[in-house]
């Protein structure tokens, strides 16, 4: 009792045994059939983090459903490759992975860094859903997925009863994809929603995130074809070269401009990188929200769409397991959390303040601080990844970043007075600042409050060998007045 499921050197084979005498070729093997995001082609390495968590691919037998999963420690990243047989039957249109919590009680937070580019703590996300553009067919083909995971440091101390992971695809015809009222061809990376599959997927109005590889938007380059795919240059706040910004300042621990988007990111360094490092087009998890309406249906066909659950790793009652079923990785997942809903304190500064001499007279001025409050949250980091331990990480450039996204007023000045930044409209400002606007003597003004708290950090492997990842995670924030 309470033995793993079969070992499976993945990384190092080109062909994986089903069965006593039959091999299927690896994910990354040459001339093997692929249909999954180009970015895990050459990102599934053990000196990149990437551990094996459950494999059903052995000589004993030969699996129904043939797949296995992978987890990268450093990064919180599972991935599931899963290999259809050769089989009759037409193709469909594009595929749907979904993973959601099903157990007795499902309380867990461990998805809730998938609810898109910003993360609510107090919503409990137990869902997400992700539909790529790739085609099912039948002549032998892999497919795989990857879903972020959130260190719950509850689920140690609570039966694996209680929350498991179950894993599921669909074959999916689309016949229409809008993203933020725009009409577009077709899908480029993932859209993902944290919505289950069925007829609540199409015909409605869903608030999702698109979830793609830097190599598909283009992030780190001059201009992107492939980001026209998704977004029109007047969508919304989201603009590239705001995130551009906001990635590299946070992979070199500056937090002068930091962006003028929130986002959610997940950035493998490139082995050797120091403090201006570049990214792996390969490692990167870029989330980035828009409004999504697809037209189409879940289809049943073809046969063999699957839908395993496995348990979560170092939880209570494992050892009780039948043989096979155990995960092979022993520890808790997920590289951190918070412990609480962040809290930004607003001040009202009483006037007067050094005005700009293009202000008209008889105008109010309205100027307000912001700060955070750091004994309202805490960052809680699994120990099973931060250690001194060879396999595993230290913390660097922890940064808690207070966010104020696109205020609004009748005029927001950019400069300084003293050591307080006054915000311009397209501007974020973080830790402590001030903004101010000049408004008519008849009229009030009230601070903007549409704030987020942005944590980054760098997780350094104890082994030089493997890059170290940078970690960004915008979180809503809870604005209390102090006026």
């Amino acid at each position: 009792m309470g033995l793993p499921s079969p070992n499976l050197a993945f990384d190092q084979l080109s062909a994986f045994p089903f069965g006593p005498t039959e091999t299927v070729p690896a994910p990354w093997a040459g001339g093997t059939g692929r249909s999954f995001p180009i970015q895990y082609l050459d990102d599934y390495r053990g000196s990149d983090g990437w551990e094996l968590y459950y494999n059903t691919f052995t000589t004993a037998r030969k699996a129904n459903d043939p797949f296995f999963i992978i987890y990268n420690r450093y990064r919180g990243l599972m991935r599931l490759y899963y290999y259809m047989v050769p089989k009759s039957g037409a193709s469909t249109d594009v595929v749907t992975f979904q993973l959601d919590l099903r157990g007795t009680t499902n309380t867990s937070s461990i998805l809730n860094f998938e609810q898109g580019e910003l993360v609510n703590f107090d919503q409990l996300n137990t869902v997400s859903t992700k539909v790529q553009n790739e085609k099912i067919v039948q002549s032998g083909t892999w497919y795989a997925e990857e879903f972020e995971l959130a260190y719950d440091q509850m689920l140690s101390s609570t039966s694996y009863v209680a929350n498991q992971l179950r894993w599921s695809m669909y074959s999916t015809s689309v016949s229409q994809i809008t993203l933020n009222g725009t009409q577009k061809g077709s899908i480029d990376g993932t859209i993902q929603t944290p919505n289950p599959t069925g007829s609540g997927l199409f015909g409605t109005l869903l608030k999702g995130a698109i979830s793609v590889g830097v190599g598909q938007l283009g992030i780190l380059a001059v201009g992107s074809k492939a980001l026209g795919n998704f977004f029109s240059k007047d969508l919304g706040p989201f603009k590239l070269a705001d995130v551009k910004t906001g990635v590299e300042e946070a992979a070199k621990g500056e937090s002068k401009s930091g962006g003028k988007s929130i986002f959610n990111a997940v950035l493998g360094a490139i082995k050797g990188g120091s403090n201006d490092p570049g990214f792996s087009e390969q490692k990167v998890n870029l989330k980035l929200n828009t409004q999504i309406n697809l037209n189409g249906s879940i289809t049943q066909s073809p046969e063999g769409m699957f839908n395993p659950v496995v348990f979560i790793s170092n939880t209570q009652g494992l050892e009780n397991i039948a043989p096979d079923y155990i995960p092979n990785y022993p520890a808790s997942l997920g590289v951190f959390n918070i412990s609480n809903t962040p809290t930004v304190k607003i001040y009202k500064v009483i006037p007067p303040v050094e005005e700009p001499s293009d202000v008209p007279g008889k105008m109010n001025t309205y100027i307000y601080s912001y700060g955070l409050d750091q004994a309202s949250f805490n960052v809680v980091f699994n120990p099973a990844v931060i250690n001194g331990n060879a396999n595993g990480a230290t913390i660097q450039n922890l940064k808690k970043e207070v966010v104020l996204l696109s205020p609004t007023g009748s005029r927001q000045p950019s400069e300084v007075v003293g050591n307080k930044e006054y915000l311009d409209e397209s501007t974020i400002a973080y830790t402590d600042f001030s903004y101010i606007s000049f408004v008519t003597s008849l009229k009030t003004f009230e601070a903007p409050a549409n704030l987020y708290v942005r944590i980054s950090f760098d997780v350094v492997p104890n082994n030089s060998s493997a890059a170290r990842t940078t970690i960004i995670k915008t979180f809503l924030a809870k604005p209390v007045k102090q006026y």
